[in-house]
């Protein structure tokens, strides 16, 4: 078959499946725009420090916020350390509960042991719940009632100081229920509940039931907080507990939530298996509020609303350590992220709601990944290699379609990375040629380059779009692959494989390698990889402060920030790059250019960030890459000037 007519088949299956891609686009976009409802929380232990050290009732101070926006109140479970902590209960080891100053009141039936620890009822308006939760939980644990009730722990016996504080903090570590007087009196105002509850070792069938049966019955209840490192019962209990979580006929009867940054065990699988009943939520913790002023706080819950889909924020208060120095500064702090929501399009006034579901089939999902293998077929068309390219379709379309009815998540992921390698490379080795460009076509030859890259884009999203993926229970795999490949491949094939002795050509360049001037420059690019790699993904080195100046500048100039490996880096070095001509001696420049149309895929990849905001960055990078990049040219041209002007005067 002829390479001319292979290269329209490859492009005809292209199409197809970016038009299909695209319908997936404007569905996951109508889920996303109706998806406005953000819901702000505060902690009710706030509350009470806030109420207590300004001389106001708790429900003074809780209707304040809600004035401000604030409809939700999140409760942690208490422990057997923060009762103990409050005087509620009082927690000896060993022989110790004989010098207690309640030992007489304790019934004279408790066994004294150094292999028991001992846990004091004090105050008899919770000793019912507590005493519950302790037995359940706790293998062993015995319950004995007096005019001081006792509950004695079973422990190993300590050999010294400091296995009697492992074993305090063990037992102080164990959750004991919820402030159910403070539920009601919040509730009682129309505040919505939010348990976080704490995890506990071994966890029985019976013991999950109790706690999940308290959480259920809590008035106002809109989802589920989890406190520790992995969900109670991981991994073995996930199914048991996420069907305590769901009524008779499978529905979620309490949502759960995930708390952004913090990975906990177990949680993304619940949440599957809670028909995706699931809220993201971000938080400042106590000890980063001191380090923020109120508008840095508030441009960090704009973020988390706006661009990454967050529709629960946990507010944190500033002083928090004195909190009654602050008062007014806080109310007005809190109204200030009401205001800013609102003026962002949000409802604060609904309940929780998840996503809608995006309509899909296996038709749609089959015409999308054999469009990202008629990709790889027209790379290999490029390298001249017209037989492997139609193996490749053909083999690849029969494996896709294997592992799609097999493990279609997975198949899907897979087949996302592959998009997001494909189409930058594809479109590099279709755009960069080695003639030089003036600046006006290097600029249309920039949007050209951007256009084809921006096809494994727009795959990449139909082959994601989930409510899976969109809530962050699974996502985009292979991050870091995407960001390298294309950068070995396209030099590779632009100046190797393109050589008419290829294998002459790297015997060569082997040779080169061994003089000083080519390791010096091996190891500079060794460790601009390095520092390059650090920075893809959701995490990796932190920002310096001008860095995160800027950002700050650019979100409030332009509306969304634009990625900086894009408007810095990828775009200007592009244009410079057609401007000289993509020629062997430029080959450096390609390395920046790559880097360009790679970041431009890849925002796409962070699926929880609605559609229109990642857009909307790529919009604004290319705008401002282009401005830097005539900046950069003239720039060089100045220099070129310069340089030819001293050459003629023999310096």
């Amino acid at each position: 078959m002829e390479l001319k007519r292979l290269k329209q088949i490859g492009w005809l299956i292209v199409v197809a499946g970016v038009l299909c891609s695209l319908f997936l686009w404007g569905q996951r976009m109508q889920s996303e725009a109706n998806y406005k409802n953000v819901q702000m929380v505060v902690n009710y232990s706030d509350i009470v420090a806030m109420a207590n050290a300004n001389d106001l009732t708790e429900e003074e101070f809780a209707k304040a916020l809600q004035e401000r926006g604030v409809s939700a109140v999140l409760y942690k479970e208490w422990s057997l350390g923060s009762l103990n902590a409050n005087g509620q209960v009082a927690i000896e080891v060993g022989n110790n509960i004989e010098y207690a100053s309640f030992v007489e009141k304790v019934s004279k039936e408790v066994p004294v042991s150094t292999a028991n620890a001992y846990v004091a009822l004090l105050d008899k308006n919770i000793a019912v719940q507590v005493k519950d939760h302790v037995l359940e939980k706790v293998p062993g644990a015995d319950y004995y009632p007096g005019q001081v009730d006792v509950i004695t722990i079973p422990i190993m016996v300590p050999n010294g100081d400091s296995e009697v504080v492992t074993a305090l903090n063990k037992i102080k570590e164990i959750g004991a229920g919820f402030d159910m007087a403070g539920i009601a009196r919040m509730s009682a105002l129309g505040m919505d509940t939010v348990p976080q509850l704490r995890s506990w070792d071994n966890p029985t069938d019976t013991s999950l039931r109790m706690a999940f049966d308290e959480i259920k019955a809590m008035p106002n209840l809109v989802y589920l907080l989890f406190n520790d490192k992995e969900i109670p019962g991981y991994p073995q209990k996930n199914r048991t507990v996420a069907d305590l979580l769901k009524d008779d006929k499978g529905n979620t009867v309490v949502p759960v939530a995930t708390i952004e940054f913090s990975d906990q065990k177990g949680l993304n699988q619940l949440g599957v298996l809670l028909n995706k009943d699931v809220i993201r939520l971000h938080t400042i913790s106590n000890g980063e509020m001191g380090s923020l002023t109120p508008d840095s706080a508030l441009d960090r819950w704009m973020l988390a609303a706006r661009e990454r889909n967050m529709r629960s924020l946990l507010v944190r208060f500033f002083d928090i350590t004195t909190p009654g120095a602050n008062l007014q500064g806080n109310l007005n702090y809190v109204a200030s992220i009401q205001t800013g929501l609102i003026e962002s399009g949000f409802t604060l006034d609904q309940p929780y709601e998840k996503p809608a579901s995006i309509p899909t089939s296996t038709i749609l999902m089959a015409m999308v990944g054999t469009a990202v293998i008629a990709g790889v077929m027209l790379i290999l068309l490029e390298m001249r290699l017209p037989k492997l390219s139609l193996l490749a379709l053909i083999g690849g379309i029969a494996i896709w379609l294997a592992l799609l009815l097999v493990n279609p998540t997975m198949a899907k992921k897979m087949m996302a990375l592959l998009s997001v390698i494909t189409f930058p490379t594809l479109s590099c080795l279709l755009i960069m040629k080695p003639e030089a460009r003036s600046i006006g076509k290097s600029v249309v030859a920039l949007l050209k380059l951007c256009a084809i890259s921006y096809i494994g884009a727009v795959l990449m999203v139909g082959l994601l779009a989930d409510i899976l993926f969109m809530l962050k229970l699974d996502q985009f795999i292979g991050v870091k692959l995407a960001h390298v490949v294309p950068i070995v491949a396209v030099p590779f094939i632009l100046y190797i494989w393109n050589e008419e002795k290829p294998l002459t050509f790297v015997k060569q360049l082997l040779e080169k390698a061994l003089d000083y001037k080519w390791t010096m420059l091996g190891v500079l690019v060794a460790v601009a990889g390095v520092i390059y790699l650090s920075r893809t993904g959701n995490s990796g080195a932190e920002l310096s402060a001008a860095e995160s100046m800027m950002r700050t500048f650019l979100n409030d100039v332009m509306g969304v920030r634009p990625r900086s490996k894009e408007f810095l880096i990828g775009y200007p070095f592009t244009l410079l790059l057609f401007w000289l001509g993509a020629s062997r001696k430029n080959w450096i420049l390609t390395i920046p250019a790559i880097i360009g149309q790679v970041s431009l895929v890849n925002t796409y990849a962070h699926i929880h960030t609605a559609l229109i905001m990642s857009m909307q960055r790529s919009f604004n990078g290319l705008v401002l890459g282009i401005a830097v990049g005539l900046l950069l040219i003239i720039g060089v041209k100045l220099l070129f000037a310069i340089y030819r002007r001293l050459e003629q005067r023999g310096l």
